[in-house]
């Protein structure tokens, strides 16, 4: 059985899959397929150093300690910039996930990471809720992490989809913002309006 998030809305416990929604899905995909003068398919590789040849898999990143030695992503610690050590936000899919209501503008502001459609087995509560045009908010975290994304449940009426991302921090300007009444000097406009035609 594929894992699920436990939501807690209103009160009420919903059960919900989430189904990562694939762009390749949605606007399609292409491949760019190399072949040599023999037909034979080429696979892409970098060369390093102007020597060795690294086809694809060859390389991957590694930590090391002062005494450089590998450590494993495991093994890290968090601080904050207080130098003070730091707790991970456990995973979603570990306990209870409380929905708080939030907004429109909060959720348009988001600068969306990922998109999962929500399979759930009784989808009555959390769809009638939002149906009614409601906006959910709580903080994803798709594995224990040192930061969780913001995330958004929102519905197109007939399904279930949580948006992850970070809030942008947005200052809007409006036509109202800083209106100042432009003041025209009549003198200084009509002399600018002559036009010299010696300049043509």
């Amino acid at each position: 059985m594929a894992r699920q998030v436990e939501f807690i809305i209103n009160g009420t416990s919903v059960m919900a899959e989430l189904k990562k929604v694939d762009r390749k899905k949605i606007y399609g995909w292409s491949t760019v397929e190399v072949f040599d003068e023999n037909g034979s398919k080429c696979k892409l590789a970098s060369i390093s150093d102007g020597v060795h040849v690294l086809p694809s898999g060859s390389s991957s990143l590694l930590k090391f300690n002062n005494q450089g030695e590998t450590v494993s992503s495991s093994d890290l610690v968090g601080f904050n910039q207080k130098g003070e050590k730091v707790k991970k936000v456990p995973s979603s899919y570990d306990g209870k996930v409380e929905l708080k209501e939030s907004t429109i503008d909060d959720y348009l502001a988001l600068s969306v990471k990922t998109v999962y459609q929500l399979d759930m087995e009784d989808d009555t509560t959390m769809l009638s809720e939002l149906k009614d045009g409601k906006v959910f908010s709580f903080i994803f975290n798709y594995r224990a992490d040192y930061e969780g994304d913001d995330a958004f449940l929102i519905s197109n009426g007939e399904t279930a989809f949580v948006v992850t991302g970070k809030i942008a921090d947005l200052e809007f300007v409006g036509m109202n913002d800083n209106e100042k009444e432009l003041v025209v000097n009549e003198e200084e406009s009509s002399e600018e309006d002559e036009l010299d035609f010696a300049m043509f």
